[in-house]
């Protein structure tokens, strides 16, 4: 489960954007993941208040709060699962 600042990236993912899309590169394994708009405003973001960044998700995106809210937080359990997110030190 998603808790803020419960984790940070992963130093072994190196990232960029291009575009408007987050392309993680997950230099250990040589997968690439590529992130669209508001996967790469999360990438950003990590670590920060769930709230506030479904909130501005809402602003910029024109959905429900908890469709928001349940997809940021799905998307942040598919980093973690990838190795792109791990456990915040301390």
């Amino acid at each position: 489960m998603y808790e803020e600042s419960a984790f940070r990236r992963n130093p072994d993912v190196s990232w960029r954007v291009i575009e408007g899309q987050a392309v993680l590169v997950h230099n250990v394994e040589g997968e690439i993941e590529v992130l669209n708009e508001v996967g790469t405003y999360l990438w950003e973001h990590a670590g920060e208040p769930l709230e506030a960044l479904a909130g501005n998700i809402v602003k910029d995106y024109q959905v429900a709060l908890e469709d928001a809210r349940r997809d940021a937080l799905e998307f942040f359990e598919a980093l973690i699962a990838s190795g792109a997110l791990i456990p915040a030190e301390g």
